[in-house]
């Protein structure tokens, strides 16, 4: 039967309705949110010509979503987006795999770079939470509209004509040699040696279990008796142990013609511990002194804040090394394995552990195990001059109510199980809130807060005092954080109800406390500011967001977890404020944080302004006097690194009066000025440039 013509027109029946094409691109129109972009499918898009006005029905989405900051444009304007990038439409979307309830955990993630160069930073990483300020970026175009220094100075750190030049190394390899001669070189005199070996047991190793501290100041006496015949190995862990401990005390002078502080030559020990591990002449990984020292490397860097990026890898490594030798697994009765090191094995596990789940929480990863994938017991509770080396009989822990060297570590142990379950809870791929899952991790993390002992013996010197009560703080901290983190996915909710009421009294309670909890340790004199980090950020946003929804068109009738008074507004920021004084100190020592320091300064000017709209202008001065005067410090640290390039000239100095820069800019430079631009460019200034739209510098 031959068939007629087929025509290319449709034939629309008389009856039936025309449908009318989208106003919206396929984004807007499946998600009914907001655009972010200016793509050509768009109509609303290409008939408004800005993407900032392209909306469809429903509720506007925030323009800073994870899809916005892939933009590859350097303008700061909105850009098409490459159409590797583009988010997949429902292919996905199977009754296996069923779409997501909300978009919550998209808003709190961040992917950086674009086509094959991404990094991904997570639900945790403090950062993120700048999303939840709706007018931060409008609050900041703002300020740098009245103060133009502050986009000269960025201009000047980070030369965004030039990314080769950002990348370059600015020095030749330093490597130094591994061997025992140099290492010995290396080693402080015995009197500043004393005060960092000191310093170690009682803020770090009391914390991170890596060594067997009554082993360790034997082989320390040994050494000083007989420098010449001390093991390199020994040597090794001695110069990390000082380098961790380097952190604490940034006042020692060691050298006194050159002012070269215990802080510049921390990074000359890391180095050379770190190029004696890489040694073709070093053990296999597989040894209990070779994973020690991997501990011991890792800590002090992170200590110093020294390639903090790789700190999240470097943990997973360790954890994939120790598994590999057999630490996550009890030892059976059968295996060659003393007393002494079955116990040494379990708390180099447990520290390893703890290490990579506090990497997760900070990069906003999932943790790399879980509580069923190892079954070490808990490390006793107990000192560690009851672990002989020699000693075959089995060993007993003391009761978690007595204090000794190991308490830390056993009563992290047992919120361990929580704290990975929150991990990978707030950092995985879930697609439905779970609100009954919250209510019940938080009451655990309760119960092991208040399963804290009070440890209080009138016998102990001052010196065991300070140390059980630095322990009993640091636990709070470490578990506040996590009732933080599981609290904010509900808290940020923009619909007031009973969920969000509970979750927001419970996050402001867990931020004060730990800021709280890191002012009186500063207040004692058993942490200084730079070395305050857990959770620290994280709860100064979190106070900040709870004043912020609770003032102007943001406040959230009847649901406020807290009227805001003056007095009360006025206490919380101030608080908050005083964080940023621990974020200038760390900045001034070590150079890191400037991406942090940068946006709490904003969005406390921000808060500020909105809390006391009759001050507005004071407020707005001071955030941006914070940020010109930072920039400053690192730009002056700079020029006399390159004395080639003249920063200071281009800049007014009128603009700078009254920061308080330093007078001697040699004051402030370190002595490896390679450590210093990799410190400053890829993780700091590298991710707020606008490669990722991520560009508070360049609104």
């Amino acid at each position: 039967m031959s068939r007629g013509p087929i025509s290319s027109q449709r034939v629309v029946k008389p009856e039936a309705k025309k449908r009318r094409p989208p106003l919206a691109c396929i984004q807007c129109y499946q998600r009914k949110l907001k655009c972010g972009r200016e793509l050509p499918s768009c109509s609303r898009c290409s008939k408004t010509g800005n993407a900032a006005n392209c909306t469809y029905r429903g509720n506007p989405a925030t323009s800073s979503s994870v899809n916005e900051m892939l933009s590859d444009d350097h303008s700061g304007s909105a850009g098409p987006m490459p159409t590797s990038l583009r988010k997949p439409v429902s292919l996905a979307e199977t009754p296996e795999r069923p779409r997501p309830s909300s978009d919550w955990n998209e808003k709190m993630t961040h992917l950086k770079g674009q086509e094959a160069i991404t990094k991904f930073y997570g639900y945790s990483y403090p950062l993120n939470f700048y999303q939840q300020f709706t007018e931060l970026r409008s609050y900041i175009v703002q300020i740098k509209t009245r103060n133009p220094a502050i986009n000269t100075l960025r201009d000047e750190i980070y030369p965004l004509a030039n990314d080769d030049y950002r990348l370059r190394p600015l020095s030749n390899d330093t490597t130094v040699p591994g061997d025992r001669g140099t290492l010995r070189q290396l080693i402080p005199i015995k009197p500043i040696a004393d005060t960092l070996v000191q310093t170690y047991i009682d803020r770090f190793e009391i914390i991170h279990r890596v060594l067997n501290i009554s082993t360790f100041i034997a082989d320390y006496n040994r050494h000083w008796a007989s420098p010449l015949c001390t093991p390199a190995s020994f040597l090794v862990q001695f110069l990390l142990v000082a380098a961790a401990a380097s952190s604490f005390h940034t006042e020692i002078c060691i050298d006194v013609m050159n002012q070269q502080t215990v802080h510049d030559h921390a990074l000359d020990w890391i180095e050379a511990a770190e190029s004696w591990l890489n040694s073709s002449t070093n053990q296999p990984p597989q040894s209990w002194d070779t994973l020690a020292t991997h501990c011991l490397l890792l800590i002090a860097k992170r200590a110093n804040y020294i390639q903090e990026g790789s700190f999240w890898t470097y943990a997973g490594a360790l954890v994939r090394w120790a598994m590999a030798a057999g630490y996550h697994r009890e030892s059976p009765s059968t295996a060659r394995i003393s007393p002494y090191y079955r116990e040494m094995r379990r708390r180099l596990w447990m520290t390893i552990v703890e290490l990579d789940i506090q990497a997760s929480v900070e990069r906003g990863m999932p943790p790399s195990v879980g509580m069923e994938d190892f079954n070490i017991i808990s490390p006793l509770n107990i000192n560690d001059d009851e672990l002989q080396e020699s000693g075959q009989d089995p060993l007993e822990g003391m009761p978690l109510a007595t204090f000794t060297e190991t308490s830390f570590q056993a009563h992290m142990y047992r919120s361990l199980p929580v704290r990975l379950k929150i991990c990978a809870l707030v950092n995985g791929c879930r697609e439905q809130d779970d609100f009954d899952r919250v209510l019940h991790l938080g009451e655990e993390l309760e119960e092991a807060l208040h399963d804290i002992p009070e440890w209080n013996n009138p016998q102990n010197n001052p010196r065991q005092q300070q140390t059980t009560m630095y322990v009993k703080r640091l636990l709070s901290i470490h578990l506040y954080q996590y009732t933080l983190l599981l609290h904010i996915q509900f808290a940020i909710q923009t619909r007031p109800s009973f969920k969000s009421a509970v979750c927001r009294r419970a996050r402001l309670e867990a931020s004060s406390k730990i800021l709280d909890h890191y002012q009186k340790l500063i207040h004692d004199a058993k942490v200084p500011e730079q070395a305050c980090r857990i959770g620290l950020l994280l709860a100064a946003l979190n106070i900040c967001h709870e004043i912020y929804i609770n003032i102007g068109p943001h406040a959230l009738n009847g649901s406020a977890t807290m009227t805001i008074f003056p007095e009360v507004s006025t206490f919380l920021v101030a608080t908050v404020e005083q964080v940023l004084q621990i974020l200038e100190k760390r900045l001034n020592l070590t150079f890191h944080g400037l991406s942090e320091y940068y946006l709490l300064s904003m969005i406390v000017g921000l808060v500020k302004s909105k809390l006391w709209p009759e001050s507005a202008a004071t407020s707005d001065k001071e955030a941006a006097n914070r940020v010109i005067r930072i920039c400053a410090i690192l730009q002056t640290r700079r020029a006399v690194i390159q004395p080639d390039h003249s920063l200071l000239g281009s800049v007014n100095n009128g603009s700078l009066r009254g920061l308080n820069l330093p007078e001697d800019p040699s004051s402030i430079i370190p002595d490896d000025a390679s450590e210093l631009l990799n410190s400053m460019f890829p993780e700091d200034l590298g991710f707020i440039n606008d490669s990722t739209d991520f560009g508070f510098f360049h609104v």
